[in-house]
């Protein structure tokens, strides 16, 4: 056998000859295929199961050189993966990390007895995966939405109370761009990314916001400039395939609520808000050719305790309340200096608030500012269906959704000189997470198993779920659940405006930034529960 392993390796040095010699693909086929049978031959003798695997690596890397197979030791190293694998651990990419960052615009037009509500969001995400060879991989996931819908009109009360109610549709668009093996390219292009969709308010509103975006979209298309605006607006395309597109849409809505309390010296203000998505889409993965169907339902509720601080202040000495007062004038100041220089940024250097101008809007102003604590709660659960690009059925899969978010946050409320409400009003806050933990719980069933495979027919025949929960509780298919550590922040900047006889609508203007640290991986294995999964560190 000796020998026969030297013959081997001399015909794979002979074929790395001819290659640099210049002989064509056929001579290597022809040698490797003589290989190949001679391997055949030596594994039907009989002989030990070590000298056949020397031969077949050897053979292997005789393709490799006729550029037959792409990486022999990458081949060998996913042989011994997959021995090494526990067939109940899933074979999905694991996720250890992800960094998301969003700007979200809401306007409101009142028209007669409602508002026409328009809502927009842009998001970027630098996700890290694990995937079942235990590489490690990064991709870019930028997505935009639009809503419009109707809502009772912006400011309703009735004593302490205020609120309403919305509903309309919402479609999203997003793309995926995977595949970057270096971290620090992946971060170059999505911090790159990230400057161009939503690092400026202005266009971003113009560009994603239902009313506008359709101006904004036919500029794009105009001849000889439509590529410019396109660029300038923040809506030309990277220079890179995306991995996997996706497009869904469904009905929206949601309601406002906000209480007030009088406690003595003490204003409390208690706001509550949710909303909700039902949405079905489209999934294509332009690697692999395979097509997910999905429906989602997903909803999130906050509610917030405010106090408010000017309150306090009148209860302080004369002394106190003229030093304070001072430091908030500062703070005016510097919201002042901020949006000059963001004018600045637009319009050039030569804008300048004068003297008697910032004089004349300090005067026009007065703060009030509140303190305060918020709790979020998002859910949500996703059914999908995969088909490859035969139109076969790959399998099915539920992804659960679950985050718990505590924020401490402080807002600065500027009114009109006669009153809050009299004019107009802007309010600025930030929060900043004091607490938050995700769980992400995603369950599979893979159709060429024959056990999987008779639930996901009678999942697709009567669209039984239980059936198919009832599946994965008894061990079928695979599940694995994360829970992820969040650190983030987020600023808000609210508009409002109306005189005594009519309503001049709103806009809401939002940023977050979050992180996600795994703090604990498992999956499930049939007898023993959940189990630690270490691929996932």
């Amino acid at each position: 056998m000796t020998a026969v392993r030297k013959w081997i390796r001399g015909a794979a040095a002979r074929t790395a000859g001819r290659r640099d010699a210049g002989e064509g693909p056929l001579g290597y086929v022809v040698v490797a295929l003589l290989c190949a049978l001679l391997a055949v031959a030596v594994a039907l003798s009989g002989v030990s199961g070590r000298v056949v695997s020397d031969i077949a690596a050897a053979v292997c890397r005789i393709g490799e050189m006729a550029r037959l197979v792409p990486d022999c030791r990458s081949q060998d190293r996913d042989d011994r993966e997959q021995a090494r694998r526990d067939p109940d651990e899933p074979t999905t990419g694991c996720v250890p990390s992800m960094e998301s960052h969003y700007l979200e615009e809401t306007v409101g037009i009142p028209v007669r007895y409602v508002d026409v509500r328009t809502n927009s969001r842009g998001t970027l995400q630098l996700v890290e995966r694990v995937g079942p060879d235990g590489r490690r991989t990064w991709e870019i996931v930028d997505f935009t939405w639009g809503e419009g819908g109707v809502g009772t009109p912006d400011g309703l009360r009735a004593g302490p109370v205020g609120g309403g109610v919305w509903g309309g549709l919402s479609i999203t668009n997003g793309k995926v761009y995977g595949g970057f093996t270096d971290e620090r390219e992946a971060r170059r292009f999505f911090d790159d990314l990230r400057r161009h969709r939503i690092g400026d308010d202005i266009k971003f509103t113009l560009r994603t916001n239902p009313i506008t975006g359709g101006f904004v979209w036919l500029g794009s298309r105009l001849p000889w400039i439509g590529d410019d605006i396109d660029e300038f607006m923040g809506g030309s395309e990277p220079d890179r395939a995306p991995t996997e597109e996706y497009l869904d849409g469904g009905l929206t809505g949601g309601f406002r609520a906000d209480l007030d309390l009088n406690l003595g010296p003490a204003k409390l203000k208690l706001p509550f808000k949710g909303r909700g998505w039902l949405l079905s889409g489209t999934r294509v993965n332009n690697t692999n050719g395979q097509t997910t169907h999905y429906f989602t339902q997903r909803g999130e509720f906050e509610a917030a305790v405010q106090i408010d601080v000017s309150r306090l202040l009148r209860t302080l000495p004369a002394s106190v309340r003229r030093q304070v007062q001072q430091g908030l004038d500062e703070g005016v100041d510097v919201l002042l200096d901020m949006i000059e220089r963001q004018l600045r940024r637009e319009y050039g250097n030569g804008f300048v608030l004068l003297p008697d101008q910032r004089a004349q809007m300090k005067a026009q102003i007065k703060l009030n500012p509140s303190v305060g604590f918020n709790y979020k709660h998002r859910g949500g659960t996703q059914w999908g269906v995969t088909y490859d690009r035969d139109g076969n059925i790959v399998g099915i899969s539920q992804v659960q959704n679950g985050q718990d978010i505590v924020y401490v946050r402080a807002d600065g409320k500027f009114a009109g000189q006669n009153g809050i409400g009299d004019k107009g009003q802007l309010t600025a806050g930030g929060q900043w997470i004091l607490f938050a933990q995700r769980t992400v719980t995603q369950k599979n069933l893979d159709y060429s198993s024959a056990e999987d495979r008779a639930v996901i027919d009678r999942y697709l025949r009567d669209g039984d779920t239980d059936a198919v929960e009832q599946a994965w509780e008894k061990g079928a298919g695979t599940m694995s659940r994360l829970t992820y550590d969040n650190t983030g922040d987020t600023a808000k900047l609210e508009g409002r405006g109306s005189t005594p006889r009519r309503r001049l609508g709103f806009i809401e203007i939002g940023r977050e930034t979050e992180r996600h640290s795994l703090q604990s991986a498992h999956y499930y294995k049939e007898g023993q529960g959940w189990v630690p999964w270490q691929r996932c560190r």
